[in-house]
């Protein structure tokens, strides 16, 4: 099926297809940017269609719901006149985790612990929405060139509004299952947590901690529910024990044996150096524990622990044996069949829109001729257009790269400066109804870039600049329930945590809320060029101000000074940033 549009957006290749649905890139016009659309397949067989519509709804719902760097965004959702269901979401480049561990070499261990802790964050994040995803796997975690990790499909995530039970189905895939939900019992965040234990067992050892060869899928299931995970130092002893202690806590097998938030796992595998061994009384997020562990010779290890019996989980797992070992037995052919149809009814349909597209063949030879002659003399009028556009072209295209490749420079100079400076840079933000914040300090600056091809020519189209801006200080605001809503909404879209109580005074008929927010704000700015238009757009998000604002340059005005009151604005000093852009 030929598809030039779907709803507003303009398709501009199709990025894979399977047997549900199909993924294109794409353009909004509205706003010239790049965007992914996920479409479901509308041939897809009629029983199957209410479930799938169902799940794809959802997916649109939950990650609708969470704004965070790690999570993919979705910015629309819809359906065509056609009935082809669609969602537009964040054009991620880069691979996932999956094409990764399957074609590069393994990652080092401070990449595995960077990943897995971004996506941890991700999952405590959903964790304060209720939101538990239900299938972390590496094909649904994708990572940037710059090393940025996003979790993708919440196809099958559970909300608290959700309509679909949350037990009795076995979601998700097989070697990434939590003992939970391979029983059919309840769900919540910790089951995310378990498997993101799983991925992290996999990209340090290369295989998910239950599989073995040629196992089957119900062989697997019973492994996650009763055997214990091996330690990891046994299959690579390179690693540090503090791995173990990691790993033992993720991958319990009742969930109030792992961590109960997803924070306390990020934590962890960023300060893995600091630790070796945390008695599993104590929470990880406790004192460290900084005593050098030696590790004792092979013959003197304790064997592991048994894992104890739990009369609840043997009788559900018992009650289940039956139904795992049919849904072995036809799990693979069920999906093949699913494919193959879908794979059949694919091809029928291109082919009939060939045939319906084949031109009419002519019957009179001047028309042959004519059409020849047409058609060599569009082509001869847009060769002479095409030499006489690339050279001055070109130039633009390579100067406007140069100054991009400069306030790199300049950046990253300035980001050195106030990631090193003692004391730290100071700043000032603003905030609705609360005006300036506390004077907050500047941080964690980091600088990267991104490039492309221009007629063979590598060239830079794409800077971001992210960092910081804490504060000890934990401002109070008071304001009507009308004007907290409307912070709030500012607050999450921020990223800003705050505590929230309801207040009310003598002389006051309405309560009113108060709201004591933690500075502790991330920022980020995009450096982006068109080399078409030659016009230059600096977005940022949290720069002087809590949200998001835009300044646009013609290419010719793009310099040095604009660099400056940029920095200007960033530590919160008067600057004319706002003069020196285009007019909106």
């Amino acid at each position: 099926m030929d598809i030039r549009t779907l709803g507003r957006y303009q398709i501009v290749a199709q990025l894979g297809r399977g047997a549900m649905g199909t993924v294109y890139r794409a353009l909004d016009p509205a706003i010239e940017r790049t965007v992914a659309i996920k479409t479901l397949n509308p041939d897809l067989p009629d029983e199957n269609m209410p479930e799938v519509k169902e799940r794809f709804l959802r997916e649109a719902k939950s990650a609708g719901r969470l704004n965070h760097p790690n999570v993919v965004t979705v910015y629309d959702v819809g359906e065509t006149s056609a009935g082809v269901a669609y969602i537009a979401m964040e054009y991620l480049e880069g691979k996932s985790l999956r094409q990764v561990l399957d074609t590069d070499p393994p990652p080092s261990v401070q990449a595995v612990v960077d990943i897995v802790a971004q996506i941890a964050d991700a999952l405590d994040y959903a964790q304060r929405y209720g939101i538990v995803h239900r299938d972390i796997k590496p094909a649904n975690i994708m990572l940037s060139p710059s090393g940025l990790a996003k979790l993708t499909d919440f196809g099958v995530a559970y909300m608290p509004s959700s309509s679909m039970t949350q037990t009795g189905t076995v979601l998700g895939s097989p070697k990434y299952l939590s003992p939970e939900q391979v029983l059919g019992l309840p769900v919540d965040g910790r089951a995310d947590i378990f498997a993101l234990g799983t991925v992290l067992f996999e990209m340090l050892t290369g295989k998910t901690p239950f599989e073995r060869p040629e196992i089957t899928v119900f062989s697997l299931m019973q492994r996650i529910c009763t055997d214990q995970a091996p330690r990891i130092t046994e299959v690579r002893r390179d690693l540090p024990v503090a791995f173990d202690t990691i790993l033992n806590r993720a991958l319990g097998k009742r969930p109030e044996e792992r961590y109960q938030r997803a924070s306390e796992f990020a934590a962890d595998l960023r300060n893995y150096k600091r630790f070796a061994e945390v008695s599993s009384e104590q929470t990880m997020m406790g004192r460290v524990d900084t005593t050098e562990i030696v590790r004792p010779a092979a013959a003197a290890e304790a064997p592991p622990r048994p894992v104890e019996s739990d009369p609840e989980m043997e009788q559900k797992l018992n009650s289940l044996l039956s139904d795992l070992d049919a849904f072995s037995t036809r799990f693979d052919q069920d999906q093949r069949m699913l494919e193959e149809r879908a794979r059949l009814l694919a091809e029928a349909r291109e082919k009939a829109e060939a045939e319906a597209n084949q031109p009419a063949q002519d019957t009179t030879m001047a028309r042959k001729a004519r059409s020849a002659l047409i058609s060599q003399l569009q082509e001869q009028a847009k060769a002479r257009t095409q030499q006489g556009a690339d050279k001055p072209a070109l130039e633009a295209v390579m100067a406007l790269s140069a100054k991009l490749r400069q306030a790199f420079d300049y950046l990253t100079d300035f980001v050195r400066e106030f990631n090193a400076a003692v004391p730290a840079f100071g700043g000032k933000l603003t905030m609705p109804y609360a005006g300036n914040l506390p004077q907050v300090t500047l941080g964690d600056g980091f600088v990267d870039f991104r490039t492309t091809k221009f007629q063979d020519k590598e060239i830079l189209d794409n800077v971001t600049l992210s960092y910081s801006m804490t504060s000890d200080q934990k401002p109070t605001v008071t304001v009507n329930k009308e004007e907290a809503r409307i912070l709030k909404v500012q607050l999450d879209r921020a990223q800003i945590k705050y505590l929230e109580r309801e207040v009310k005074q003598f002389f006051q008929k309405v309560p009113g809320v108060e709201l004591t927010i933690e500075c502790k704000v991330p920022a980020r700015v995009t450096l982006r060029v068109d080399h078409k238009t030659q016009i230059v757009d600096i977005l940022c998000q949290n720069v002087a101000m809590i949200g998001a604002s835009r300044f646009r340059f013609p290419a010719d005005k793009f310099d040095e000074d604009v660099l400056d009151e940029f920095g200007k604005r960033m530590l919160g000093l008067p600057n004319r940033l706002s003069e020196l852009k285009l007019a909106d």
